[in-house]
């Protein structure tokens, strides 16, 4: 049985917990949403999410299974406008979201190494709330598309995936997956690499039609596991998903936008070079710097 001190003390921290959520409550920035086309109230990461973060960096180089749950879950209990639905968010939205919860609750600036010769190195720096300034401008609107194959038979409904679908993809797939960190053959990597492929694809497909003598057979891939799902786009014709690995490319296209960088260095005393880098949006990234 509990003691009065006990109790009281007990008392005294959810009371201090009370306050530190009412405080963390005004602490809130905008976020420019780009499939919302509005700004968008969230909460500053605390010190337990940020910890989640990085814990994450200890998972499949690959797949990065832990990082995408994680950073889902902070976005739906960080996001401080109830009448958005986190769900609908798109993978382009959690890119600006995670870029910009770095840039107000840890550091806004972000430093590259870039080799320039051997044993040195240059290093270069950008400020992220300057980037999301400038996305307004930059970043293209993306329209849901259908696609048609050659003889009218397969029509593929596609939109940007939300961060729900790539969620719930990764939960279906990896969840009972035991994770082999030894070295893996070329015959493995290639077999990684070509399930990878299929899986971002299919993430885009939300409805499938196929007509037969005049009559269309919708088929709602949102209704279906994602395994079913995998097994019914590896039959469809590839010339059309080819045209679904090009809407695919737009949307990495405005993703790139905001986390391609490009930096000119002196590589000696007459030669100037162009350097890209991209910004890792990785468990790594919430570090502070």
């Amino acid at each position: 049985m509990a003691t009065t001190d006990e109790k009281n003390n007990d008392q005294l921290i959810n009371n201090t917990l009370d306050l530190i959520n009412r405080a963390n409550e005004v602490f809130c920035y905008e976020v420019w949403v780009p499939s919302l086309r509005k700004n968008v109230m969230f909460r500053e990461i605390n010190t337990s999410q940020q910890k989640r973060l990085i814990k994450s960096i200890i998972d499949s180089p690959i797949y990065n299974t832990e990082f995408i749950y994680i950073l889902k879950q902070i976005i739906d209990e960080n996001c401080a406008d109830k009448t958005v639905s986190t769900d609908n968010l798109t993978i382009i939205d959690k890119q600006v979201i995670a870029m910009a919860m770095r840039s107000v609750s840890i550091s806004d600036i972000v430093e590259f190494q870039i080799p320039v010769s051997e044993g040195k190195n240059v290093q270069r720096a950008i400020s992220i709330s300057k980037v999301l300034g400038e996305i307004k401008d930059k970043m293209l609107v993306i329209d849901p598309i259908k696609l048609v194959d050659e003889k009218n038979v397969f029509t593929l409904e596609c939109s940007i995936p939300t961060i729900k679908t790539e969620y719930d993809l990764e939960k279906e797939q990896r969840e009972n997956i035991i994770i082999d960190r030894s070295p893996q053959t070329p015959e493995q990597l290639r077999e990684t690499v070509g399930n990878m492929f299929i899986d971002e694809l299919v993430k885009y497909v939300n409805i499938v039609t196929i007509r037969i003598n005049d009559i269309d057979n919708k088929i709602n891939f949102g209704d279906l596991k994602f395994s079913d799902r995998i097994k019914l786009m590896e039959k469809l014709p590839i010339r059309l998903v080819e045209k679904l690995l090009e809407y695919c490319n737009k949307v990495k296209e405005e993703v790139d936008k905001v986390v391609i960088f490009k930096f000119e260095v002196d590589v000696d005393k007459d030669k100037k070079e162009t350097i890209e880098r991209r910004l890792s949006i990785d468990g790594s990234f919430f570090i502070n710097s």
